[in-house]
């Protein structure tokens, strides 16, 4: 068994400086760990600036303060090189036969089911780009309640430039993945709700904008790591990133590492710092929000299958992978004390079933998912 660090892999390379290049784009990478974010909080706790005039649970936001600015800026450091545009990829290569052949190893561990495997992928690109659209929306709702409520989080730009990366890219991506779903499916992946005024009503309430933003940022988490599972296997089966969905998926996941260090900002240092009323909001928003996330995938199902005629989840192990993958991870997001839980952390928890376990590193070959990534193996 192979458990050598592997060279550039999908989670960004954890050496400082440490370079690659996508499309004639040079990429740099910068460490953020948990063990930061802890130290960062007792500096935080040690070292209050900025007065908070208010809100839910005020000194306790004051008391995180400076470590969420810290983490933020560090975080946001090289958002201008590790990103992308989809003007950058040749589109002429996205469903090229080669290509769809590629796609059918992905989904199905063997060439032959290029179409299902196609349908699949533009069906879960598509629903992931309309959430992704949302994100963007809500995010800025809550950015503008935000202004009329300066606290010491918020003081300053960090918070705001960090989200507002954040949004732009969510933004961005679903650009991206719109025009990727087109392409590979040669229909147009349109459902007949998209649910958007739904998704702004849940967060149309009088809570915190902080609750808001940590239910969003929950909301998210689960599928930005379930898609960095995919790019994990890609980069294992695509390790020079031939295939342009490989190239797709890692140019993605550059921006998607920040986010996911978002969420663990508004996970490990935000949520803690609520009160117990505004820890039960987020709950109740996030179960909100997956209701119509789980909503939005039935809907682009059934509009994807009845336009190509095409059964493409029956018998699909990615499909089935993902869907188990999904599962696990929201149900341990939450500890029994009402803690939150990296994926990493659920997946190295000595309570865990090993079944999850066994399954991230079956289909990805690799230990990790945000964190550094280690070869476990062949990939089945």
């Amino acid at each position: 068994m192979n458990t050598a660090t592997r060279p550039g892999g999908p989670t960004r390379p954890d050496t400082p400086g440490r370079m690659t290049t996508l499309a004639g784009m040079t990429t740099f990478a910068r460490p953020t760990t948990l063990a930061s974010l802890a130290s960062l909080a007792r500096r935080s706790t040690e070292m209050p600036t900025s007065p908070d005039p208010g809100g839910p649970e005020s000194a306790g936001v004051a008391g995180i303060a400076d470590a969420v600015r810290a983490e933020l800026t560090d975080v946001m450091r090289f958002a201008h090189v590790n990103t992308f545009h989809p003007n950058a990829f040749d589109w002429s290569e996205a469903a090229t036969p080669a290509e769809l052949e590629y796609l059918s190893v992905v989904a199905f561990g063997e060439p032959g089911h290029g179409a299902k495997a196609a349908a699949y992928i533009a069906k879960e690109l598509a629903q992931l780009a309309e959430i992704e659209r949302h994100v963007s929306a809500v995010m800025a709702l809550a950015m503008g309640e935000l202004h009329d409520l300066p606290d010491a989080v918020n003081h300053g730009h960090e918070l705001h430039h960090a989200l507002s990366c954040f949004a732009a890219e969510e933004f961005q991506h679903a650009n991206t993945f719109y025009r990727y779903a087109r392409a590979v499916s040669g229909i147009e992946p349109r459902v007949a709700n998209g649910l958007f005024e739904e998704r702004l009503a849940v967060f149309r309430t009088d809570d915190h904008p902080y609750v808001k933003l940590v239910a969003l940022c929950l909301s998210a988490y689960v599928g930005e790591s379930v898609i960095t599972v995919f790019e994990h296997r890609t980069d294992a089966l695509d390790p020079d990133r031939t295939r342009f969905f490989t190239r797709l998926l890692h140019a993605h996941g550059l921006d998607e590492a920040r986010h996911v260090k978002v969420d663990h900002v508004a996970m490990k240092l935000i949520h803690p710092a609520l009160g117990e009323s505004d820890r039960e909001r987020v709950r109740a928003l996030l179960a909100e929000i997956e209701d119509l996330n789980r909503r939005l995938a039935q809907s682009f199902e059934s509009a994807v299958s009845a336009a190509l005629d095409l059964d493409f989840t029956t018998g699909n192990p990615a499909a089935e992978t993902q869907l188990a993958m999904a599962k696990g991870f929201g149900a341990e997001l939450f500890a029994e004390d009402g803690t939150l839980r990296t994926v990493d952390e659920i997946l190295g928890g000595d309570l865990l079933d090993g079944g999850l376990r066994e399954l991230v590193t079956r289909f990805s070959g690799t230990d990790r998912i945000h964190t550094t990534a280690r070869l476990t193996g062949a990939l089945r």
